[in-house]
């Protein structure tokens, strides 16, 4: 081995060591704050939004959606989703809950979560839940029909409106969703 070769390989080795050394010092030193009441720094917040896509995107890409449209789909997950999900995803019209002001990162709004995400991806989301961020995996408590009828819900809330929302919550029933 010349010495050129040498000199790079001890430059990476130092490199590594001093990486692993600074890592274990921000890990064991309590500076880096992990309170919900600060906000992350913009190039943080980028690498956690890009990997929680990518990751979504990956996982959900061999999901096949049934088809839509089987009665009583969408008022199902309406029922889903007003026992599970409007605590943190603030629904048309409706303000924000205290549980929504106090997560960190935000839950996006019920029409926010389904403007760039596929069925598949909101499949996999709901049923899988997605680490530090405070959105539970609910395919334990859930089961896949529920949560596709969740999806269903989601998928026609996006151009709803505050009274589309009040009319609804109106109309279903409390309770468990219909079976088929």
């Amino acid at each position: 081995m010349n010495q050129t070769a040498k000199t790079v390989l001890a430059t990476v080795g130092i490199g590594i060591v001093l990486g692993v050394l600074v890592a274990s010092a921000v890990i064991y030193s309590g500076l880096f704050n992990v309170a919900a009441t600060v906000e992350d720094a913009p190039p943080l917040r980028w690498v956690l939004v890009a990997t929680r896509e990518a990751s979504i995107r990956r996982h959900a890409r061999d999901i096949q959606a049934p088809p839509p449209g089987m009665a009583g789909q969408v008022e199902n997950g309406f029922r889903v989703f007003r026992e599970a999900c409007a605590m943190c995803h603030t629904p048309p019209g409706r303000p924000a809950t205290p549980m929504t002001q106090g997560l960190n990162p935000e839950a996006p709004a019920l029409a926010e979560l389904v403007e760039d995400m596929s069925d598949a991806e909101l499949f996999w989301a709901t049923k899988n839940g997605i680490r530090f961020t405070g959105m539970p995996a609910w395919g334990s408590s859930h089961n896949d029909q529920e949560i596709w009828d969740l999806v269903a819900f989601m998928r026609t809330s996006l151009d709803m409106k505050a009274a589309d929302y009040a009319a609804l919550d109106r109309r279903v029933p409390s309770g468990p969703p219909a079976q088929r």
